[in-house]
């Protein structure tokens, strides 16, 4: 509903337009600071900042724990990886940073598009970090014997070494005697 006009003689009391006054005091201080009620937001935003400087300092915590339980490969010293190693990086004969698939500096295995000669392996270009010899990778070496489980165990279905439980061709054949539906 459309509200009823204004009488001219209420907006203009003093006739002809007057120029705005100034006031001459100073604008009372205010007392309390939080016009719009942020303030009291302020206790659970700090909370908040505080609980994330801890997460935070938790996972940078993580990270170090893990990274000092890591066992480097190469010179079998704690506390980093093959990547990171000082000695790998004296000897360049160690294999790292090339394909094992192809051999190629410019990439790595993960991203090789290149077709395997079966008679080779499936990576001429790996070498061993338990014999040494150049061709397939630690996990299938014939002198380790811990096969894919460097901590230790085996496939929890048969025991054995050389595959994990999901790939376990006992499984497998149960499945196929039940049947899969």
């Amino acid at each position: 509903r459309a509200l009823p006009g204004t009488p001219w003689e209420q907006l203009a009391p003093g006739g002809p337009a007057e120029p705005a006054r100034r006031s001459r005091r100073k604008k009372k201080e205010y007392e309390n600071q939080d016009v719009n009620g942020f303030a009291a937001l302020g206790g659970e935003e700090e909370e908040a900042r505080r609980k994330d400087r801890r997460r935070e300092s938790r996972r940078l915590r993580r990270q170090e724990k893990k990274k000092n339980a890591m066992v480097c490969f190469h010179c079998r010293e704690p506390g980093h990886g093959v990547a990171d190693c000082p000695a790998v990086l004296e000897s360049q004969d160690m294999g790292t940073g090339i394909c094992y698939r192809c051999g190629s500096t410019e990439h790595d295995l993960s991203k090789c598009r290149a077709k395997v000669d079966p008679a080779a392996g499936p990576f001429p270009y790996a070498k061993c970090f338990i014999c040494g010899e150049m061709g397939h990778l630690s996990r299938s070496c014939p002198d380790n014997p811990k096969g894919l489980y460097a901590e230790g165990g085996g496939c929890k279905l048969c025991g054995s070494v050389e595959h994990f439980k999901k790939d376990c061709p006992e499984k497998q054949n149960a499945g196929e005697l039940q049947g899969l539906w």
